[in-house]
């Protein structure tokens, strides 16, 4: 219609009224959207469509809109819209990008962005559905399934891998070990000893300590009135804490440095710099129940050692909890150990531990290590079974050997309430590459001393004989 009356302006007026009123109308309209081209709509405008481009949108015709009347050049005749593909330049799956929306410490932009760009592979999210089906339909093969949906390296795995070791431990480890004989039948004769009720209640006691809870309520009360910053401190601190329970490795906590050498299959070279540690032993606990027994060790070695960094030491100073919490599986005799990092703040003037405190204060050197992270309970069964792994895996790559077999420890690093197919367990020890080791006795054989000559001893002349 606006073609119509643009150029056949004659025959409109020539009709009745309301076509004339029509004409007006139309003609009003056409010249304010090309007013509005020539204003507006110019060349050197940006593309509207240029944000899909920088996203990395792939294999996209994309419309650059332009007006039809109006080019830098003034008013043409109509063109037809610009049409443009380009080509596909992201490389990574898209199990990569949806790692990010399981990832806790994302942003709401980085997450909206890789729906979009979910969205826009939705092709290849097909294709890998219907691979992983066809595996476990036709070849009943769930393990390249999982391998197709998801791939190693990839934080989805890790949870996947993670389930299926909690559900391993579970069945094989820990229920076989609550549920023999044996320990249910110690459990029900151990009975929780009565608790004495006071011979006399102290009432003065009593009041002391109600009234230095309330001056405690009232002092922290007047801190948040002085310093209202602090109120959203201790909530961002909370909320950081709190996102700890899905986090594998926590943050906010001081952890000994260290520097990546070489990455093999399923563990990794660490070179880590000197650190000191304080120690306890886990032992003094009896129960017939070995799972019950090693979570008390556990809980007393814990419990003595924080109570220690947080202030119950000679110098009194209370300290930062730091990260990993170490256990030292002990030599030949069995005993094992528990030690927390000491803040870098205090490893050189570390607080003595006070005297009825079985602590000790330890340096550790710097030293090469190998590390194999495995998730879920840190069971006796469990360690074995990644010491075993990591051995063999040491010997298959010939590259480094283990230089104390007594060095083996176990590296926790989540709090308690991290979920259990989240954690995340290392087993480490220390090696030392096998080109160091030729070099070592090389030298060694240089530096020994040459034995004597022996005489020659002559034999019998022939005149003699």
């Amino acid at each position: 219609k606006m073609e119509y009356a643009l150029l056949k302006p004659r025959r409109l007026r020539a009709s009745s009224g309301r076509h004339s009123r029509t004409l007006k109308v139309l003609t009003g309209v056409a010249f304010v959207a090309v007013a509005m081209c020539v204003v507006s709509w110019g060349d050197d405008k940006p593309d509207l469509m240029l944000p899909l481009a920088q996203r990395g949108v792939s294999n996209r015709v994309q419309i650059r809109p332009r007006c039809p009347l109006s080019t830098s050049r003034g008013l043409q005749i109509p063109a037809r819209a610009e049409v443009e593909t380009t080509e596909k330049t992201t490389t990574e799956p898209w199990q990569v990008t949806a790692d990010t929306l399981i990832n806790v410490d994302a942003t709401q932009e980085e997450r909206i962005s890789a729906i979009r760009s979910l969205f826009d592979m939705r092709q290849d999210v097909t294709e890998t559905l219907r691979s992983a089906i066809s595996k476990v339909v036709r070849d009943r093969d769930i393990d390249s399934a999982k391998d197709i949906l998801y791939p190693q390296g990839t934080e989805a795995r890790k949870v996947v891998d993670g389930l299926d070791a909690v559900r391993r431990q579970l069945v094989d480890d820990i229920l076989p070990e609550i549920t023999k004989p044996t320990n249910i039948r110690a459990a029900l004769r151990s009975r929780p000893a009565a608790v004495a009720p006071p011979s006399s209640l102290n009432a003065t006691k009593v009041a002391d300590g109600i009234k230095s809870e309330l001056d405690s309520i009232r002092a922290e009360f007047e801190t948040v009135q002085k310093n209202p910053e602090l109120v959203t401190e201790r909530l961002n601190s909370a909320v950081e804490e709190g996102k700890n329970v899905f986090r594998r490795t926590p943050t906010g906590l001081e952890m000994p440095n260290y520097t990546v050498l070489a990455k093999g299959e399923g563990y990794e070279i660490r070179e880590y710099e000197p650190y000191t540690v304080v120690s306890t032993p886990m032992g003094g606990v009896t129960s017939a129940d070995e799972t019950a027994k090693t979570i008390a060790e556990s809980g007393k070695a814990f419990n003595t050692l924080a109570s220690y960094i947080f202030g119950a030491n000679e110098a009194q100073k209370a300290m930062q909890m730091t990260a990993p919490v170490e256990l030292t599986m002990g030599s030949e005799d069995g005993e094992k150990e528990m030690a927390f990092v000491v803040p870098s703040e205090f490893a050189e003037e570390t607080p003595l531990p006070t005297g009825e405190q079985s602590i000790s204060i330890k340096k550790v050197p710097g030293q090469i290590v190998a590390v194999r992270e495995f998730p879920g309970f840190a069971t006796d069964k469990e360690i074995s079974l990644q010491k075993e792994q990591l051995l063999s895996q040491l010997i298959a790559s010939n590259d480094y050997v283990v230089a104390d077999a007594s060095s083996f420890r176990v590296l926790q690093w989540n709090p308690p309430y991290t979920l259990p197919w989240l954690r995340r367990n290392e087993v480490v020890t220390k090696v030392l590459s096998v080109a160091e080791v030729f070099d070592s006795s090389e030298e060694a054989a240089a530096a020994a001393p040459e034995e004597p000559e022996r005489p020659a001893v002559d034999g019998p002349d022939e005149e003699d004989e």
